[in-house]
């Protein structure tokens, strides 16, 4: 049995959207309103709602309507920065030496863990119970999953993206469950982009127009 260096917690996050948003947070009328263009086609104030919430979500790791992401890891995460004895990766806590690091969950609010599967290149995937081994906690910004004294982490074992982990993040099912700071701020981005739409603006200038109402947002990046 040899020694092996253990990984980074991040060394690598995939992370993809698997389902989009049914709705966006505001409408293309509200918006018409907001610039007083009353002309504006349906589909082109769409248009510059979804360049906006995309642009929000993605600097201050949101989903403002409930949608699905798949994160990919190499490997599960764990405290101990030295060496473990390499077949000891399915250990239980106690035999782990050095507490586990929690898995943080990219976009927030998170909704539910749906399913987390582990590959193994001689044996395929396998389905984890999420209830039993995780404790799925919601209360911490980014949420987590935190592994349970009891539980094991699940054996992963391949060269690249070993673990899958699908969840659904977003405040509810339609514009009215957005904070309103947080639809004010769609609204202020997209007028920005609208009114300066052939500028060379960058998403730092656009995200300039909704600085108030995304200052209580914000959070550091994972």
């Amino acid at each position: 049995m040899s020694l092996t260096p253990t990984k980074d917690l991040y060394q690598h996050r995939g992370h993809v959207l698997v389902t989009a948003p049914a709705a966006e947070p505001v409408t293309a009328d509200e918006f018409r309103a907001h610039i007083r263009d009353v002309d504006m086609t349906d589909t082109e104030a769409e248009g510059w709602i979804e360049s906006a919430r995309v642009m929000i979500e993605d600097q201050i790791g949101a989903a403002m309507i409930n949608q699905s992401w798949r994160l990919a890891l190499d490997s599960w995460p764990c405290g101990r920065k030295d060496v473990w004895w390499g077949g000891w990766r399915q250990g239980a806590i106690g035999e782990l030496n050095g507490e586990p690091v929690p898995v943080a969950i990219p976009r927030a609010p998170l909704v539910t863990v749906d399913t987390v599967t582990v590959y193994d290149d001689s044996d395929g995937s396998t389905a984890v119970d999420v209830a039993t081994t995780f404790y799925v906690d919601t209360y911490a910004n980014p949420a987590r999953l935190v592994l349970r004294p009891t539980a094991t982490w699940p054996y992963a074992n391949r060269d690249a993206n070993a673990i899958e982990i699908v969840y659904t993040a977003g405040y509810g099912a339609s514009g009215a469950s957005v904070p309103a700071p947080l639809r004010l701020a769609v609204l202020n981005v997209a007028a920005y982009l609208y009114s300066h739409r052939g500028d060379e603006c960058t998403a730092s200038d656009a995200m300039s127009a909704a600085s108030a109402q995304l200052s209580n947002y914000k959070r550091a990046r994972i």
